[in-house]
This record gives C-alpha cells, sequence and structure tokens, in this order.
C-alpha cells in the first residue's frame, strides 16, 4: 500500500492552498475531520471522505447529484483498509453516511453523506411515499439492502409503495423479494464514472512502459464528457490498484496493472 505523504503530495501540491485548515469546504459540520494535518490533506477515513468530497465537481453536473464518493477512493488516503471499512461501518451506523452497492461487483461501494443524500432526493421527488421512505426507514435503518417482508412487516410499506420507490430511484432490485438503496439518476453517473476512468488510464496505457509520473498525469486533460476530472480519476485509479505506485527520484510512478485492466 502507497505511503500517503509520497502519493498525496504530488497530487496535491496545487490544491493544497485551497484545502487549509479553515477553508470553508472543511467547516462544514457534518463532514468536518476530527484530524487534520498542518497542510491541509486528510490521513482518516473522516478525513478523506470530507476531501474527496469537496473535489465532486457538483457544478458540472448542474447539481444533478450529491458528492459521491468511492469507498476505494478512501483507500489512497489511508494505509489500511480494514481500518477504513470499520470506520465506515461506525459512520454508516450513526446515521452520517449512507452506502450504495455498484454493480455485480462484490466489494464495489459508493459513499455519500446521509444529510446529502435526502436532500438531493428531496428534490428529485415530491412522492409522498419517497417522503415516507426517507423518514421512516433512511433516518432509522443504515442497512443498504432491504427485503420485501421487512419493507412490508417492520416499516408498514405496501407492494404499491415499494413500486413506486423503485420508480422513483430510491430501490433497486437486488434479487427476487429483496431490494438495494439507490441514488435515482445513478446509472447516469455511473457511465460518467466509466467513461472518465476509462480515458484516465488511456494516458497511462499510451505511454512507452505502461507507467507515468503522477505530476505529469496530473496535467493531461480529459474529454470533456469526463466530468468527474482528473484528480477525482487519480483516486479512483490508485485506490482500485488499476495502478501501481512506485517512488522515484523524479516523483511517484504510476504504473499500470496489466493483470487487473482491461
Amino acid at each position: 500500500m502507497i505511503r500517503k505523504r509520497s502519493l498525496i503530495t504530488d497530487i496535491c501540491d496545487n490544491k493544497r492552498k485551497k484545502l487549509e485548515p479553515g477553508h470553508p469546504k472543511l467547516n462544514i459540520k457534518h463532514r468536518r475531520s476530527k484530524k487534520l494535518p498542518l497542510d491541509g490533506l486528510p490521513t482518516d477515513t473522516t478525513g478523506a471522505l470530507s476531501y474527496l468530497s469537496s473535489i465532486f465537481p457538483s457544478e458540472k453536473f448542474t447539481n444533478r447529484f450529491p458528492p459521491i464518493v468511492m469507498r476505494h477512493q478512501v483507500y489512497a488516503f489511508v494505509k489500511s483498509r480494514t481500518e477504513v471499512d470499520k470506520e465506515l461501518y461506525e459512520l454508516r451506523k450513526k446515521g452520517e453516511i449512507r452506502l450504495f452497492k455498484l454493480g455485480g461487483a462484490e466489494d464495489q461501494f459508493a459513499v455519500v453523506y446521509t444529510k446529502d443524500y435526502k436532500a438531493y432526493v428531496e428534490s428529485c421527488s415530491n412522492s409522498q411515499r419517497v417522503a415516507n421512505f426517507l423518514k421512516n426507514v433512511v433516518n432509522v435503518c443504515p442497512d443498504f439492502t432491504y427485503s420485501r417482508d421487512n419493507l412490508k412487516e417492520e416499516f408498514g410499506f405496501k407492494e404499491d409503495d415499494i413500486i413506486e420507490l423503485i420508480h422513483e430511484g430510491v430501490l433497486t432490485r437486488r434479487d427476487v423479494g429483496c431490494y438495494w438503496l439507490s441514488i435515482p439518476r445513478f446509472g447516469e453517473f455511473m457511465k460518467t464514472f466509466i467513461y472518465g476512468r476509462r480515458a484516465m488510464l488511456q494516458h497511462v496505457r499510451r505511454t512507452k512502459y505502461k507507467e507515468i509520473l503522477q505530476n505529469e498525469l496530473e496535467s493531461r486533460k480529459l474529454p470533456k464528457k469526463a466530468l468527474l476530472g482528473v484528480l477525482y480519476h487519480i483516486y479512483d485509479i490508485i485506490g482500485s490498484d488499476a495502478v501501481k505506485c512506485v517512488e522515484t527520484s523524479t516523483g511517484v510512478m504510476l504504473r499500470l496493472q496489466l493483470d487487473l485492466v482491461r
């Protein structure tokens, strides 16, 4: 696993002034890290979530999404993945964040602050059933999967209620009689995310030895359709192990992991 100083210093050099203690994006109550070093870069799970949420380019999506963080992005900041998963579990248990399962990959999750999620869903839907779901389920149950029986027996939802929740995008089918908590229009976000990741990895793949200095990669431009931006995807490809970080005399080299990337 990479060392935080050697990895993130180069990547974020031009972001330091924006993220020094006292920066407004780090003063939002439900996003404040308990640990913030002098250079303004996070070293713990809470701080990493705060920082990654702050670089999410909501304006490029015309605020169609809440700040979405991929769980594996946090791994670029915290050495112990077990520690990250444990801290995310505690934050979810406290109701501060919500986790969302991604596709068929068993270990892929997105993370959104609960306040951001609720505000976003409320802006997307005026359905009373959705409002009831946020109040009676999301507010009290930190799970990211629900069974039909559970929704009916414990929370009082009927079949028509569940159908509307699926239609409104707050639930998606996991299996027969089972559902994932979801983000409305999440498919649109994932399409953009995958496109940007591929564009970023293509920069690495086109180099002679399938490796590039991270500060050089940061200066590259992505296609206009890659709305999430270079920095967001650098944390993505590092945290997902699509690239390996190798320290050199000229900086950190990002080397494509050919066995993990197709």
